[in-house]
């Protein structure tokens, strides 16, 4: 399913390809200044009166966000987002969770704080925002709406009104009660992705996330027991058709197509196309939609607070029919628009491949179209069984809720589902326990030559990856400063001494890339001015990361990214969906979600020791694989 990010236009370093790069600590949401959108005069004035600060003023909505989010600072308006936000659909090079080659897994801190999900987050106060402490806020959600509090009393009072329960079967819940608005958010977290698929049977957790919500037995069916009859048949068509093929018997398969096409438009006949979001919409809820990586897939949607049951019942229902024999035509579609007629898609797929080969991470969310054609609704329902059980799910609700009553319909409506009689405990780690010493041992590079060249129609891209290791590396926080010194805004290094000079149109970063649960790439990425050639600018970037990594880090260069860290988690507190989700990831990932809160200080005790230290490990030739996207035509290097 596709998501729409916000437009970056000449935003952080240049105008951007990718907009991952862990933005919840990194404070890197994309702003587009929309018209439409305007300030009263006295707001303005008041702004202005604040030199180097930042005001943000928010008017809550029906979600816990707010309709209008404005930014602002000293030289008045810098940026307006929210639900009326100028949304364009994502460059081609990468899609974030719709399943294409080049999809950034949405992992921890990665997570993409859009404008519906900053929407409402903190109000800053001007009398808390200047003088020594920055990051004080007043929190305008829950039990909160009181004085002036700092950044520090938000944290613990949003603790204590956070619960969570297991099943019996393993299941795990988190629960976070604020009553502000009559509304509720719910995000599952499936420890399942792409990653899991075996060679051969690749696209089938995208699939599978398409099919979650096409028919039940009880949502999307006039007649769940002839359906399932035409489905059992469409079944033994399908295959008896693959067993053709392999023959080469051709007459066989047109026949069997025939009937194929027939039986489908019977079964097409007893469905009702997207009942469940019907159901979902006419109940007031907004938001549905679902996400695939290599790593996970996740499924959310924000609802009236006394809809929660409904939700659960749906969902504990939701792709267990799989009974939409068309979806796997329509990835195909998205496939073709997305990578095979997309010349940075072929571009990304190709790299990623060349990088992991023989790996998990080195084939694409979406699938090989030659795997599609295997694809049937047995394969499916067999990934299903294997990796959907109670305990690789992580479910988490936010809003305007009674955690003992959450954990009453959990138990109705998912207690008895995949029962083993093993009784699971939910056993709580700290973050610095769950890591290696390092993992840098543990990372597999590609052999003989890490260079990919193609020449594309476009417009030239070059990009390049260092080998690091996962998420759950002790480094992990120093990788991920190393990445905000690098692009992390308009004081970044690639902006100030790459982007503005103009030796480079873009230049950008991104901290893990395909995925986090494995090791993965540090991604750097740009494009050259017109006359340049990739090589040229992979010598600049070359220069730039050398230099991080030989020269010592200046503790001031450190200090917008630790504040921009702790403005990016309290701004994730005004919203139900964004709490919702990292609520979620950090119980699912880390098996505590109080480790949300632990790693953002661990970030803060990052030294410009640690700091060079692992960019020197980072930014080794011997670690580089490099790829450059060329035009037709003859060389332009310089």
């Amino acid at each position: 399913m596709e998501k729409m990010v916000l437009a970056i236009p000449g935003s952080a370093s240049g105008s951007s390809l990718f907009t991952s790069s862990r933005s919840i600590f990194g404070c890197r949401f994309q702003r587009v200044v929309n018209p439409s959108i305007r300030l009263s005069s006295k707001q303005v004035h008041s702004a202005k009166k604040r030199q180097n600060t930042l005001t943000i003023l928010a008017q809550a909505d029906s979600s816990g966000g707010c309709t209008r989010l404005h930014s602002l600072d000293g030289n008045g308006l810098e940026s307006a987002v929210g639900s009326r936000t100028q949304l364009v659909q994502e460059p081609e090079v990468l899609k974030k969770d719709n399943g294409t080659p080049g999809a950034v897994s949405v992992g921890r801190r990665q997570a993409l704080i859009l404008s519906h999900v900053v929407a409402g987050a903190v109000a800053l106060d001007a009398g808390i925002v200047g003088g020594s402490h920055p990051a004080r806020a007043l929190m305008q959600t829950g039990n909160e709406r009181e004085e002036k509090i700092t950044a520090g009393s938000a944290t613990e009072n949003l603790k204590k009104r956070v619960s969570t329960f297991t099943l019996d079967n393993g299941m795990k819940w988190v629960v976070l009660e604020r009553h502000n608005a009559p509304v509720v958010s719910c995000h599952t977290y499936a420890n399942v992705g792409a990653a899991n698929e075996t060679t051969g049977s690749t696209g089938l957790a995208h699939l599978l996330e398409h099919l979650a919500f096409k028919g039940t037995r009880i949502v999307g069916t006039r007649d769940p027991d002839k359906e399932a009859a035409l489905l059992d048949q469409l079944d033994d068509v399908f295959y008896a058709m693959e067993e053709a093929k392999e023959k080469g018997r051709a007459g066989v398969v047109q026949q069997l197509n025939k009937k194929f096409t027939e039986l489908q438009g019977a079964a097409a006949k007893l469905s009702v196309p997207n009942e469940y979001g019907s159901i979902i919409e006419r109940q007031g809820g907004i938001g549905l939609n679902a996400q695939t990586s290599l790593d996970s897939t996740e499924y959310f949607v924000s609802l009236p607070a006394n809809k929660l049951e409904l939700w659960m019942a749906l969902e504990i229902s939701a792709g267990r029919t799989f009974s939409d024999s068309k979806e796997v035509q329509v990835v195909k579609e998205e496939r073709r628009l997305r990578v095979d007629n997309t010349p940075f898609g072929r571009f990304t797929e190709t790299f990623i491949g060349s990088a992991f080969p023989n790996q998990p991470y080195g084939r694409p969310v979406i699938g090989y179209p030659d795997d599609f054609e295997r694809l049937g609704r047995r394969e499916v329902s067999r990934f299903f069984q294997e990796n959907y059980k109670p305990e690789t799910l992580t479910c988490s609700v936010v809003g305007d809720v009674d955690p003992v009553q959450v954990e009453k319909f959990a138990t109705r409506y998912f207690g008895s589902w995949g029962s083993s009689g093993k009784r699971f405990t939910r056993v709580p780690q700290p973050l610095k326990s769950s890591r290696d010493n390092c993992g840098w041992d543990s990372i597999v590079r590609a052999d003989g030559d890490r260079t990919l060249r193609m020449n594309l129609p476009a417009q030239p891209l070059y990009m390049e990856g260092y080998y690091r290791p996962s998420a759950s590396s002790s480094d992990d926080p120093a990788l991920t400063v190393v990445n905000e010194l690098l692009s992390g805004g308009r004081l970044s290094r690639l902006y100030k001494r790459v982007v503005i000079p103009g030796k480079a149109l873009s230049a950008q970063s991104v901290e893990s890339f395909p995925g986090d649960k494995k090791p993965n790439l540090l991604l750097v990425y740009g494009s050259p001015t017109p006359g340049t050639s990739t090589d040229y600018l992979a010598n600049i970037l070359h220069h730039e990361l050398e230099d991080l990594a030989s020269k010592d880090v200046l503790e001031e260069e450190l200090v917008p990214t630790r504040k921009a860290t702790r403005a990016g988690l309290l701004e994730a507190f005004g919203s139900n969906r964004s709490m919702a989700k990292l609520l979620c990831l950090y119980e699912a990932t880390t098996n505590n979600w109080l480790n949300l809160f632990e790693e953002n200080e661990l970030i803060q005790t990052v030294s410009p020791a640690d700091v060079q230290r692992t960019a020197a490990l980072l930014f080794k030739p011997s670690n580089r694989f490099s790829g450059h996207a060329m035009p037709f035509g003859p060389d332009m290097s310089v």
